[in-house]
């Protein structure tokens, strides 16, 4: 049995066999504004609370704003402090030449905490966020480019057994995954659905290497608590 990394949320983790595969990529799909950072957060909450390493790196807003929005719900303020939060601004330059070492050197550029210059982990990562790659991928603006990029960065995250957990921005009028669904080992989308003639928030496991999951969507609510499914 693969070990997991478990959300803390217990309808999900149950879905999900334990919670996300541990040492592997898993990815949360959806619209802006639907929870999916507040979801990643959660985990990373979680991890905290048993004591593990927990990085967040944002491409998008600040870390500092997700702190300020997020920090003082019930499901994150007692471990806000415990949580690393970085920030990842790229420009084209910044990946010019287009080669692994180009790639990776950005690591140790924005958690000199943890990587030393020559890509070695000062301490382990057990759990990471990026919020979101999709910011990454308009900044490449070439598909096969990204392709190469997720798939260099997923083989090292592998390599330092670090656990990660990619967020994608999915456009609403197009209803479709991101690239990297095809080297998840876990995919769940968020998205808006119709409900007992309600209009609810939604998730749904679209796929969980070696567990026969559910696939049917599973409405929930956003309280201090979190994600309550």
């Amino acid at each position: 049995m693969v070990e997991v990394a478990p959300t803390g949320i217990e309808k999900l983790d149950k879905a999900l066999g334990g919670g996300f595969p541990r040492n592997g990529m898993s990815l949360i799909v959806g619209p802006s504004g639907i929870g999916k950072t507040i979801l990643a957060v959660q985990w990373l909450a979680e991890g905290a609370r048993r004591g593990e390493n927990c990085v967040y790196v944002s491409t998008t807003i600040p870390a500092e704003a997700t702190v300020v929005y997020y920090g003082h719900m019930k499901f994150l303020k007692d471990v806000v402090d415990k949580i690393k939060w970085y920030d990842l601004y790229l420009s084209p330059r910044d990946l010019i030449p287009f080669t692994p070492k180009k790639m990776l050197q950005i690591f140790p550029m924005i958690m000199p905490e943890f990587f030393d210059e020559n890509l070695n982990l000062k301490k382990p990562i057990d759990r990471l966020v990026i919020d979101s790659l999709t910011t990454i991928e308009k900044i490449i603006g070439d598909l096969p480019m990204f392709r190469y990029l997720g798939a260099t960065w997923i083989r090292f995250f592998h390599e330092k057994k670090m656990t990660t957990l990619l967020i994608e921005e999915m456009e609403e009028e197009k209803e479709t995954l991101g690239e990297m669904k095809n080297f998840s080992e876990a995919t769940i989308v968020m998205d808006h659905m119709e409900y007992r003639n309600m209009h609810m928030r939604a998730l749904r496991i679209i796929k969980r290497y070696g567990y026969n999951h559910p696939t049917y969507w599973m409405p929930f609510h956003i309280r201090e608590e979190g994600i309550i499914l």
